[in-house]
């Protein structure tokens, strides 16, 4: 990965590097007035009443930190958001409370944060949930509620799209969106939690989805012209092709037909560093639609504990960049600055909303993510199977027998030459003192391996909760790795612990230091 010139650098397109996107609730929870740090009640959120000023200094803090566009939820389980209508319900939950007395005597929040989007600059997109459990049935608006027999059978109050009414349903509120409101586009949600159809027939009903978005791409185009300028239409949907047709999803042919403008690929809950981007890239690149890979603070299931920090943001978007990506999109963010229920669910280092969103502003300059420090965190997203149904859980699993070995895929991309600094720290559990092992990267031998045995494990408090452990670990000649698909190979030469164990490596660490004269 020695780079003389600036061909390695990608080059993205377009104007747009930053995309924040903000769920339904994050406003009333976490971003205007005091935190809630407990389950809020309709006099305690009434108590705390939005103002203005709290919407347009949230918009401005976003500014500050380089966001380009913001996405801000104003549709989700049948209920409007942050705006009245004639048409549909408003969200009904106590937290949105908060927002009564600008509803009631206007203008709304969303025409407040619409404004002041503009004002500074940004674009504002109204993002719609497509598929939404949370309440798990028990909450939403009454179309949701009473029209159980368009359930998805396993996933209550998310709805069936074959269904005619539900697509009329979410059409005519993303056609109110734009007809009441001065929005730059929307943004589709697919991740929320995924099924749009049933499991058995989901990947045969692509046609019924891109159906729907051709109808809403002609709405758009139709508005547009009318306003004299371009709406844009995005999608936020798994980070996989193949888990995109299994849910019905035909990415291929959305960008072939110009359906959607951008596609923002993710993971619903964590930030996966080892995901085939190029994929989405390849199609995106040769098209007009542009490519926002996902950036969110968690990596793991069973770790939630610990947040990214901005070395392994920097990795993150290097390795987006290096599949083609156009910029980066931000879901769920706000876990940086603010537990979530007052649990400790989400118990990690709680920063400054300010310092939190300072971490973003690096992120816009592939070159500049070269010349800094990253550290890229390869760990299983679901330790299983995620909630779309498909497998996630990258991890080399040896049997206890000399001979036995196999490969851990890790992906890297960024400029790196032979002065710079690098390490890898892989995780083994069941590997004990007496175990011996050979490890290469790419095929080439590592001599110097460094290892340490932990025999009472992790404790939770300090990331995933492991067994007894070893930590393998070694400096590493940066010229041996390849922009992309890279190969740690590890190899059991000698057993030593009890037959039937198995060793699993599933956490894999690399750490880049730049040499400061680059």
């Amino acid at each position: 990965m020695a780079i003389s010139d600036d061909s390695y650098f990608p080059k993205p397109r377009g104007l747009r590097r930053l995309l924040y996107t903000s769920d339904p609730s994050n406003l009333a929870f976490y971003q205007v007035g005091r935190h809630l740090d407990h389950t809020p009640t309709a006099e305690f959120a009434a108590g705390d009443p939005a103002r203005p000023e709290d919407l347009t200094g949230w918009v401005d803090e976003l500014a500050h930190s380089g966001v380009d566009a913001y996405a801000q939820a104003v549709f989700a389980q049948g209920w409007t958001v942050f705006y009245r209508s004639e048409n549909f319900e408003h969200d009904a939950r106590p937290q949105h409370r908060r927002f009564a007395a600008m509803l009631e005597s206007g203008p709304s929040p969303l025409e407040v944060l619409i404004e002041q989007t503009h004002r500074r600059g940004m674009e504002f997109i109204a993002k719609i949930r497509m598929s939404d459990t949370h309440g798990s049935g028990k909450q939403g608006a009454r179309f949701v509620l009473d029209n159980k027999q368009w359930w998805i059978p396993g996933h209550p109050g998310a709805l069936d799209y074959r269904v005619d009414q539900v697509r009329a349903f979410v059409f005519e509120a993303a056609n109110e969106i734009v007809d009441r409101f001065d929005v730059d586009g929307l943004l589709f949600n697919y991740i929320r939690f995924g099924h749009c159809f049933p499991k058995d027939v989901a990947a045969q009903s692509q046609p019924v989805m891109t159906g729907f978005l051709q109808r809403v791409r002609e709405m758009l185009d139709r508005r547009g012209r009318d306003r004299h300028r371009d709406l844009t239409l995005g999608v936020m949907v798994p980070q996989t092709l193949e888990e995109c047709r299994g849910l019905g999803y035909d990415i291929p042919t959305w960008i072939d037909e110009g359906l959607v403008d951008y596609m923002c690929p993710c993971d619903v809950g964590f930030a996966d560093f080892n995901a085939p981007y190029e994929e989405f890239g390849e199609l995106t690149r040769s098209s007009r639609c542009f490519l926002y890979p996902t950036l969110t603070p968690m990596m793991c299931r069973n770790d939630q504990a610990t947040l990214l920090r901005p070395e392994n943001y920097r990795a993150l978007v290097q390795n987006f960049y290096g599949a083609g990506a156009d910029g980066v999109s931000v879901f769920n963010y706000q876990y940086h600055w603010a537990r979530r229920g007052g649990t400790a669910r989400y118990a990690g280092p709680v920063e400054g909303r300010l310092l939190g969103l300072s971490y973003l502003r690096g992120l816009k300059d592939p070159r500049d993510l070269s010349r800094q420090v990253r550290h890229y965190r390869f760990h299983p997203l679901w330790s299983g199977t995620s909630r779309t149904g498909f497998a996630k859980n990258d991890r080399l699993v040896l049997p206890r027998r000399a001979g036995a070995g196999g490969k851990y895929r890790f992906r890297l991309s960024g400029e790196l030459v032979a002065s710079d600094r690098v390490e890898l720290y892989f995780t083994a559990q069941g590997l004990v003192p007496d175990d011996e092992i050979r490890v290469d990267v790419n095929g080439r031998e590592i001599v110097e391996l460094r290892r340490v045995f932990h025999p009472d494990g992790r404790l939770a408090i300090n990331g995933r909760e492991l067994p007894p452990f070893s930590t393998g670990f070694f400096d590493l000649d940066g010229l041996l790795l390849t922009g992309g698909d890279n190969h740690l190979g590890v190899k059991l030469t000698k057993c030593a612990g009890t037959a039937g164990e198995e060793i699993v490596v599933d956490e894999v660490e690399v750490v880049v230091v730049p040499d400061k004269g680059v």
